[in-house]
């Protein structure tokens, strides 16, 4: 415990240092399967326990899981770090990177479980105080995005962030427009959405 609290605090401090770290260990591909499926369910749990302490709460109405149907909200969010991961190898090698689909996904399941610890922190901020809440929200948001670029970057042996950035954005668009479909082909309501969507 007290390494993943060192870990967690070196990856904030220095994202680039605890990303060649996850990259210099090269994890058999089936801890980083095993890493993901166990971030997608602590993420399930997390904010099924948050729905019910703030049920009305609209910054959380978009990581709702559908009562009705679970196993399918889990899979397209496994699905949707899978395609994240890829679109990063993708558009990375496409700009000149030198990044590949497992080391990628396994920063990604890292980052998922850093995401997941920090907005705990945020959660109970919001308690406290929402107002204060929803700045911490915003703080952790640009947090975890620079940690991110830093990942992207040491992945593919970038030397500047800001072609980390374009690989982000793009992968980024191209999850939007696929989101949209799945949510087209799945229908809205079994993945817990409003009809609206």
């Amino acid at each position: 415990m007290r390494f993943l609290w060192s870990f967690m605090i070196l990856t904030l401090r220095q994202p680039g240092v605890a990303a060649r770290s996850i990259l210099l260990r090269q994890w058999p591909n089936e801890s980083i399967w095993t890493g993901l499926f166990l971030a997608v369910i602590l993420n399930a749990l997390f904010f099924g326990v948050l729905g019910l302490i703030l049920p009305d709460s609209s910054e959380l109405a978009m990581f709702d899981m559908s009562p009705d149907s679970p196993g399918l909200s889990l899979m397209v969010s496994a699905l949707r770090s899978v395609l994240f991961a890829t679109m990063l190898t993708l558009g990375g090698r496409w700009l000149g990177g030198t990044g590949h689909f497992m080391p990628i996904l396994s920063l990604l399941v890292w980052d998922q479980l850093l995401q997941l610890a920090l907005m705990s922190v945020a959660v109970v901020v919001m308690l406290i105080s929402p107002q204060l809440g929803n700045v911490v929200f915003l703080v952790i948001g640009l947090v975890l995005l620079f940690v991110l670029l830093n990942f992207v970057n040491e992945a593919h042996g970038f030397a500047s962030l800001w072609r980390s950035f374009a690989v982000v954005l793009m992968a980024s668009i191209v999850m939007f427009f696929a989101m949209i479909f799945i949510v087209g082909l799945l229908g809205p309501a079994n993945l817990g959405l409003p009809e609206n969507v």
